[in-house]
């Protein structure tokens, strides 16, 4: 399980879940399907703030009792976990998962009309009266104010260190005081383009079998190698960023601040007619990446086919192969 907090680190736990049978995932909603207004777009001599950990995860649903409920994401399972909710999940309904730092929101809405069942937002307290019976928290909206009301001393009484989780209408009135976990598997390059966002910064645990167990602040994260991820070492700092349906993976030495290994993902594609450079996307941006010794294994490799790029430290390319 994985809290939005900073857990005792242990050894990495087993799967929550298996993954279901390898079908196709199914496409997430239409990106112009707005499951929540979006918060205004920044002015253009404005970069935004990178935040790590972020995410935006939509999936169906592949299974659910009351709770826990497991979903079919473009990158792999996603898990929610309650002892005191989660009771009434119906497959009409769309599930989304946002995280923003330290702070994590759960929609649930009805996919016909779009209308919220259920939002959850966990976050570490951060109280804006001294009375602590306030917080302002971070939601996909932008920040906002709750009133904590008959929840306000319960929340008020736990560590400064402890995250709550409080169930929020449409209205911003607080309605319950709950916990609620989950669990995320990257195990594939998303296949079909969709409003996914992912991004997170660790520390390599344990490697086992085809599986990098990246300790994160989120808790451990499993990797699987179908993302392209190579030759990952114990102790070895890395990034993994998922936008759309491209994917970068990113390995550090110790003390350097460029990767010594950075693997792109994504649909392959050639800058010109004369296909002597390929583009792929990153954190950055466009990344142009010059086909100075053309591998033999682009022979056989059509434009638009998803493949991983292997880079070295210097940004020149190592390897590409078809991804599985």
């Amino acid at each position: 399980m994985l809290f939005l907090a900073s857990p005792s680190w242990g050894d990495a736990p087993e799967t929550l879940i298996e993954p279901p049978p390898l079908i196709e995932p199914s496409p997430l909603a239409d990106p112009s399907e707005t499951i929540v207004p979006e918060s205004p777009e920044p002015a253009a001599d404005a970069a935004p703030a990178v935040v790590s950990p972020s995410a935006r995860i939509s999936g169906s649903i592949w299974r659910s009792k009351p709770g826990i409920v497991f979903l079919q994401t473009a990158i792999g399972p996603l898990s929610l976990s309650s002892k005191t909710t989660l009771r009434d999940i119906r497959s009409s309904q769309k599930i989304t998962l946002w995280v923003h730092g330290t702070t994590s929101v759960i929609d649930i809405r009805e996919r016909s009309n779009d209308k919220l069942v259920h939002r959850y937002v966990t976050s570490m307290p951060n109280f804006t009266s001294p009375e602590k019976t306030a917080v302002t928290l971070w939601t996909p909206e932008g920040e906002q104010s709750f009133t904590l009301g008959a929840f306000a001393a319960k929340i008020a009484g736990r560590q400064d260190d402890q995250p709550f989780t409080i169930e929020v209408d449409g209205a911003g009135t607080v309605r319950g005081l709950h916990e609620v976990q989950f669990d995320l598997q990257v195990n594939q390059i998303p296949r079909t383009p969709s409003p996914l966002h992912l991004l997170l910064n660790g520390t390599v645990s344990k490697l086992k079998s085809n599986y990098v167990f990246l300790k994160t602040p989120l808790g451990i994260v499993t990797v699987s190698g179908k993302t392209g991820v190579r030759n990952a070492k114990v102790g070895q700092e890395m990034s993994v960023w998922v936008q759309d349906r491209h994917v970068a993976i990113d390995l550090y030495q110790a003390g350097l601040s460029t990767p010594s290994r950075r693997f792109l993902s994504g649909p392959l594609t050639y800058d010109s007619d004369t296909h002597d450079t390929l583009t792929m996307q990153s954190p950055e941006g466009t990344q142009s990446i010059p086909l100075a010794r053309r591998p033999a294994s682009l022979a056989t490799l059509k434009a638009g086919l998803p493949v991983t790029v292997e880079l070295d430290q210097q940004g020149e390319l190592v390897d590409i192969r078809r991804v599985n």
